[in-house]
């Protein structure tokens, strides 16, 4: 196992933490923050302080990672087809180039 592989893990994340982030990301308004492992998690902005999602771009760009904020060691991975299926659903998406 490579440093960006995750383990399989069960991830609850409450919809009303998904539904914050995708408020963010349909106007933009999201923070980030780079781990010490090198990832760049993006969460929404001003929800630091409080239960978030977080959302993560592997690099290659073929999986999203999302985890909760409240437990920073399990991951959800998605494809980038299921993120873009998602971000796509969004106010104001624009279709992937």
């Amino acid at each position: 196992m490579n440093a960006f592989e995750p383990e399989p893990a069960e991830v609850r994340i409450p919809r009303a933490a998904l539904d914050a982030m995708a408020a963010a990301l349909s106007v933009r308004t999201v923070a980030m923050r780079t781990w010490p492992d090198g990832i760049e998690w993006m969460y929404p902005l001003g929800t630091w302080d409080d239960p978030h999602v977080e959302v993560a771009l592997m690099p290659g760009g073929d999986e999203v990672w999302l985890r909760m904020s409240t437990d920073r060691s399990s991951v959800v991975v998605w494809t980038i087809e299921q993120w873009l299926e998602f971000a796509g659903k969004l106010p104001g998406a624009t279709p992937p180039a």
